[in-house]
């Protein structure tokens, strides 16, 4: 599976709702728009470019026995509810 992963569609509103889950799940989010999210064993770099309305993220570090799959899944979940809300 890609080791990066784009979302599209991104407002700010949406970046400040995902911020907060992460944060409610004991994930430290980057201050600002750029920087490094990690989370047992897995470090993730995300950039998001408001003016695209783009959220990259890119898997920096995990663990052999955890799937990329994983992770882009848990985002995928996340990143949706975000940005329907």
């Amino acid at each position: 599976m890609a080791e990066t992963k784009a979302y599209v569609g991104i407002t700010r509103s949406a970046l400040d709702c995902l911020k907060q889950r992460l944060e409610s799940g004991g994930i430290i989010p980057p201050a600002g728009d750029s920087g490094i999210l990690g989370y047992q064993g897995v470090k993730l770099s995300v950039t998001y470019m408001e003016a695209d309305q783009k959220l990259q993220f890119d898997i920096v570090v995990k663990p052999f026995f955890v799937p990329a799959d994983l992770v882009w899944t848990l985002l995928d979940g996340a990143v949706k509810r975000c940005a329907e809300d």
